[in-house]
């Protein structure tokens, strides 16, 4: 594949040289025609004017074809046309109905049954929320902002409790809220606050993030200018599709003056993740004031946030749902594919872990004074069918023993079989306590190195199954390697080694595949 770039230098030099050689000729013979014609200035002068045209039309037909030689091939992902988003509330719901069928399915495989149970309970959730939709607006903020003060506010009841310590609401409060015009309550949730400090707080923030994905409707509160770090999630949540306003709580704090220049500040900062006309202002729990010798508590002023609420779910909440819903569903389905390739793991690990024992005791039964590669891949077939069968891939002995030896071929032209046997020199000498150079010739160190190489075998096939048989752009040499640098950083080799020499030594010469 990499000689067909060379191949079109050639043939575009090629195609240069033949259309040098043609214009060449062309401007020869017109030179003899204008000759032959120099004593009729009419018709030499429609001959030059011809040449020059001719040669015009050569030269951008050459630009525009060597424009095209350089413009690289469009790859199989730039060919594939990107999948048709659903856009109607039915496509929608069929999509998200679809989604939870296909849930259903992931479930029936996942063998861990707290998470398959945690999966099924979120998606009979989901199924009823579809059926019976409920909007859900979720109030999120940092701990300060004033979201406990707000959602009492839009209720006209204290329905959480206040303070002025960061942190005050340190669980999911949700309450239902009547709004005209909407059939059904409204859910409303008061959520921890974010960026605050120590475990407690990052988990309380965990807590309200996965809230805020949940969400039909997002009021994202404030009390001063956006800083990076809460600009940062906001970002994040409207990329998922959230619906999201921006509400300047504790307005009364500043001046008329200040008030309008911290607004456009903000629009101006959120523009145009959320648009001007979703940035507003509230003051949830105004500040009291002392005129004379009495005290006066203003009223809230959250009448422009109920009302921006009221209208945008009037308007948009049928739709807001209905993409809450697919989303939740694409996100549960994506989580139990995480479960379920991290199960396909653990069992391919297994059946790596069963391989590497048995390759170390058939070495250490027959010593041979270098690794036999054929042999080993010829043990090894058997574990790539194995894994193959795992990830769905079904091929027989033959198929398993062709990407054996071709994995080993690969492991002996990086140089890893001298660099194993060296490796497991060191390790094993130093563990077993005794002289190298009497060592170097003796079975365990073969067998270990043996044991080891098919480790690295076995891995790499794991990622050639996880990829659908492909071994990605740089091939089964950087696939190797990878899993090469990988194997050292955890140290396992090590280890490996000590529990082989305990096999070997400590059970007085033991076979190494007895436990």
């Amino acid at each position: 594949m990499r000689s067909l770039p060379y191949l079109r230098l050639l043939l575009l030099l090629a195609l240069l040289a033949s259309f040098t050689g043609l214009i060449v000729w062309l401007i020869q013979s017109f030179l003899d025609l204008y000759y032959a014609t120099r004593y009729h200035p009419i018709l030499g002068g429609l001959l030059i004017g011809v040449l020059v045209l001719l040669l015009l039309v050569f030269l951008a037909a050459a630009i525009y074809y060597l424009f095209l030689f350089r413009q690289p091939a469009p790859s199989r992902r730039e060919i594939t046309q990107p999948l048709a988003l659903p856009e109607t509330a039915l496509e929608k719901r069929k999509a998200a109905q679809q989604n939870l069928a296909q849930l259903e399915a992931q479930l029936a495989q996942i063998q861990d049954e707290v998470a398959r149970a945690a999966l099924a309970e979120r998606s009979a959730l989901l199924a009823q929320q579809l059926a019976q939709p409920q909007l859900k607006v979720v109030v999120f903020g940092t701990g300060s902002a004033g979201k406990t003060s707000l959602v009492n506010a839009l209720l006209g009841r204290r329905a959480g409790a206040v303070g002025a310590t960061l942190g005050t609401t340190q669980a999911v409060a949700c309450y239902d809220w009547n709004l005209p015009g909407i059939p059904q309550p409204v859910q409303i949730l008061d959520c921890p606050g974010i960026l605050e400090i120590g475990p407690a707080g990052v988990m309380r923030e965990q807590e309200a993030q996965a809230q805020a994905q949940a969400a039909d409707l997002l009021l994202v509160v404030v009390d001063g200018d956006l800083r990076q770090s809460e600009v940062d999630p906001l970002r994040r949540l409207i990329a998922l599709g959230k619906r999201a306003l921006l509400i300047l709580n504790k307005a009364d704090r500043y001046t008329s003056e200040e008030r309008q220049i911290l607004l456009q500040r903000l629009r101006e900062r959120v523009y145009p993740l959320i648009p001007p006309q979703d940035v507003l202002m509230a003051a949830a729990a105004p500040a009291p004031v002392r005129v004379g010798s009495q005290t006066w508590r203003p009223e809230p002023d959250v009448a422009a946030v109920r009302d921006r609420v009221q209208a945008v779910l009037y308007a948009e909440g049928g739709s807001l749902a209905l993409d809450n819903a697919l989303l939740q569903s694409q996100q549960l389905g994506e989580e139990a594919k995480r479960i379920l390739q991290a199960q396909l793991r653990r069992q391919a690990e297994e059946v790596i872990d069963r391989f590497q024992w048995i390759v170390t005791g058939v070495v250490f039964a027959n010593p041979i004074p270098a690794v036999d590669l054929l042999a080993i891949a010829a043990i090894n077939a058997q574990m790539v069918v194995e894994l193959g069968s795992l990830y769905g891939c079904k091929m027989d002995l033959q198929q398993g023993r062709e990407l054996a030896l071709s994995l080993a071929k690969t492991l002996a032209g990086l140089g890893l079989v001298e660099g194993a046997i060296q490796l497991t020199t060191g390790i094993l000498a130093t563990v077993a306590e005794v002289s190298v150079v009497g060592f170097l010739a003796t079975a365990p160190i073969q067998a270990a190195s043996a044991g080891y190489l098919t480790r690295i075998a076995g891995k790499s096939f794991i990622e050639y199954f996880q990829h659908n048989q492909s071994w990605g752009e740089g091939g089964m040499q950087a696939v190797v390697k990878a899993q090469v640098q990988n194997t050292q950083k955890s140290g396992w080799l090590k280890e490996f080694v000590r529990e082989a020499s305990r096999r070997i030594f400590r059970n007085g010469m033991a076979n190494p595949r007895d436990p």
